[in-house]
């Protein structure tokens, strides 16, 4: 049975390569996003950081488990969604763990 859903979202775990010395460091948050419809993306153009910020803008409901450099919770808001879009990692990290949920690669490639 196929469950029809007005409005689908989902909450997933995105991993961050952060860069450091030499190398990178992951760490990690969640994710809540709403599916856009396919008509809808068509909206949007994805090759360039306008584009992909105005994606995940509309696709992103909350973002949860973020700290300031202190450690302390972070709330999220828009202010600070659009902060962390501005980050090319963390705008990298939001649309390739979307589209990994909604179309995840065949195996075997």
């Amino acid at each position: 049975m196929f469950v029809v859903d007005p409005d689908p979202q989902f909450t997933h775990a995105v991993k961050v390569k952060v860069p450091v010395d030499g190398g990178f460091k992951e760490q990690s948050f969640k994710a809540t996003y709403r599916v856009i419809p396919t008509d809808e993306m068509a909206a949007f153009d994805l090759s360039d950081g306008v584009g992909s910020a105005n994606f995940l803008r509309r696709a992103l409901v909350s973002m949860d488990e973020l700290v300031d450099a202190n450690k302390e919770p972070l709330p999220y808001n828009d202010v600070l969604r659009d902060q962390l879009l501005l980050n090319p990692y963390v705008r990298r990290a939001l649309a390739q763990t979307y589209f990994d949920a909604v179309a995840p690669a065949r195996s075997g490639n």
